[in-house]
């Protein structure tokens, strides 16, 4: 199998490969890795020394994508899996992992001076004109080593780069200020590879997740609590985007205060309302509330995790590089599959619960559409899980051969556990729905909706004394259930006084010239011999 990629990698394993020093032997070797899209080279004398007769030695650079952790380990076992595959004489003697130097820089941005004439207003429109249009980043330039404006002013002026010169009368240089002589530059923040730099880096970490914390449990708060009081949970809201702020404007890029204030508090609000809306849907008790507070953040961490992993598990990969024609192909009949799932849906809910025709109940496309969202984009989440753990698994270098693409039936496997997924949750939420339904009709109260099913407790009462009624008699004694009118007919449903198991309750049709429907008197009536 090909693999092309000499597109799209991250790490670079350089090996020592030795071979039989014969012609037709290391053409073929090198033919193989080759065609792997590995480049490969004769080893020099310095390389092959370890190499004696009647082996020879080649060079080839394996790249691939993942982590630093095991990335050598893999390329190893798939230059040894390729040889054990090609029956071919071939031994890895010595790898190594790449990696480029660091080295210190220094950016020095070169910009239009402000202008000193006109009027305060026509110069703030010029200087909002030219940090609108580019005219303020044109030219950079990157020097190795700690600040040296001077020496950066020295090249620029000496550089004709793009055929246009630095003009010092209209340009003026911006950067980072230089080092008092004798200063040691200090090392680069939240740099992982010194002590300091990873030391900032895992406490800028921690203050982090404490402010998302913070902010999703004042969101908690606000909901849960009734007291003007709780309000006062915004403080340590404002103090987490202040801190979000001055992080931002300290990390590089360096972005001005005001808008790096303005993104921290916006994000700080949507968490928030996030905290606010993750515990609407919760009992106010003190248990539900620390429960949901308590287990929200992980869920989110994990939600983060797996997002993380679908990433590394689709870029790139076959699914991006055709993500232009392939995105709009699945959502075309993505529009034409959610009305007809959540018709099926409310099948289940009217047709096979109450036994009313889902045709004699006036529905719209949208409702339709909203019942299929919840069981869909469960499905998803579960396929989406399987595939998070697939990406990590691929950035990790799990696997026997990594890097290679999964078989082709696991697609079909993933596909087949979407639809069966999907059409099992729907089911079960429509099902527990309609009990739900059944429970409040026979306790005298309004049922609950259901995607743009409204059930509504009625009293009928026939206009004449006998009249045509579809599974009838008629129950007159006790309040129904209708979910509305569609023609001329209406269906009823009434619940059995002993009813249980499949037998719960019936569903009857009558003509609306035919009956009077009329609210129950009391808000739990369950007589309508004289409230009716």
């Amino acid at each position: 199998m090909h693999h092309d990629t000499g597109h799209s990698f991250n790490r670079r394993v350089r090996l020592l490969i030795e071979v039989p020093n014969q012609p037709d032997e290391t053409a073929l070797v090198e033919e193989l890795l080759t065609a792997q899209g590995w480049p490969v080279r004769e080893a020099t004398v310095e390389e092959r020394a370890s190499i004696a007769f009647p082996r020879t030695g080649r060079i080839v650079e394996v790249r691939l994508r993942g982590a630093r952790r095991g990335a050598r380990h893999a390329a190893v076992r798939r230059v040894e899996a390729l040889a054990s595959r090609a029956k071919v004489p071939l031994w890895v003697r010595q790898s190594v992992l790449l990696e480029c130097p660091r080295e210190r820089r220094t950016l020095y941005r070169a910009r239009l001076r402000p202008p000193d004439q006109g009027t305060p207003a026509a110069r703030w429109l010029l200087r909002f004109v030219r940090q609108a249009d580019g005219s303020h980043d044109q030219r950079a330039l990157s020097l190795a080593g700690p600040p040296d404006r001077a020496r950066a002013l020295s090249e620029l002026a000496a550089s004709q780069l793009g055929g246009r010169p630095f003009d010092s009368d209209r340009e003026e240089l911006t950067g980072p200020p230089d080092l008092p002589d004798g200063e040691v530059p200090s090392d680069p923040w939240l740099d992982s590879e010194t002590p300091g730099g990873l030391w900032s880096l895992a406490l800028m970490m921690v203050g982090v997740l404490l402010c998302m914390l913070v902010c999703l449990a004042v969101g908690g708060l606000i909901q849960a609590l009734d007291t003007p009081w709780r309000w006062l949970g915004l403080v340590p809201v404002a103090g987490a985007a202040v801190a979000g702020a001055a992080l931002i404007g300290a990390t590089p890029p360096r972005l001005p205060w005001p808008l790096a204030l303005l993104g921290s508090a916006v994000v700080g609000a949507v968490l928030v309302f996030g905290g606010h809306q993750l515990l609407a849907v919760t009992d106010e008790t003190g248990g539900t509330i620390v429960l949901r507070a308590v287990i929200m953040p992980l869920f989110g961490l994990l939600a983060l995790a797996v997002g993380y992993g679908v990433y590394r598990a689709l870029v790139p990969s076959w699914f991006s590089r055709q993500a232009n024609w392939l995105v709009p192909a699945l959502l075309a009949p993505l529009l034409l599959l959610l009305p007809w799932f959540g018709r099926l849906l409310h099948t289940f809910y009217l047709t096979i619960g109450f036994g009313i025709p889902v045709e004699s109940v006036p529905l719209t496309t949208y409702s339709m559409m909203y019942a299929a969202l919840k069981p869909m984009a469960v499905a998803a989440g579960f396929a989406l899980f399987f595939v998070g753990v697939a990406g990590w698994a691929r950035h990790l270098h799990w696997g026997r051969i990594p890097g290679e693409s999964s078989p082709t039936f696991l697609l079909w496997l993933s596909a087949l556990q979407y639809i069966v997924t999907a059409l099992l949750f729907g089911v079960l939420s429509a099902g527990s729905a309609w009990g739900d339904a059944v429970g409040a009709v026979r306790e005298g109260r309004t049922p609950p909706g259901y995607y743009g099913l409204r059930g509504t407790l009625m009293c009928v009462e026939p206009k004449g004394p006998e009249i045509p009624v579809y599974n009838g008699p008629l129950v007159t004694d006790r309040p129904v259930v209708t979910f509305g009118a569609s023609g001329e007919r209406v269906w009823l449903w009434a619940p059995s006084r002993q009813g249980s198991g499949s037998d719960q309750g019936r569903a009857m049709s009558v003509r609306l010239e035919d009956v009077t429907l009329t609210r129950p008197a009391a808000a739990k009536d369950r007589d309508c011999r004289d409230g009716g």
